[in-house]
């Protein structure tokens, strides 16, 4: 299954709760480029840029792990069960 975080003012959601092996979009909603990226310096995993009104690539993440979105300086969290 893949799931959507949304990048805007906030994020929506803040946390997601996934299953092992399914995937997350993240929807940049915003008119700067973001980069999202797990808070170990990345080695979890890092969207790359995503481009103003564009999706990242379905990225499974393999164990739970708060990120950070740059330059919005937003701060989630993903769990998986």
């Amino acid at each position: 299954m893949t799931h959507q975080i949304i990048i805007g003012g906030t994020l929506n959601p803040n946390s997601l709760t996934i299953n092992q092996g399914d995937a997350v979009v993240w929807a940049n909603n915003t008119a700067t480029v973001q980069d999202v990226s797990s808070n170990d310096a990345g080695q979890t995993f890092t969207t790359g840029p995503i481009q103003p009104s564009a999706d990242s690539l379905p990225i499974t993440v393999p164990s739970s792990t708060p990120y950070t979105v740059s330059p919005a300086g937003l701060a989630g969290n993903i769990d998986i069960t």
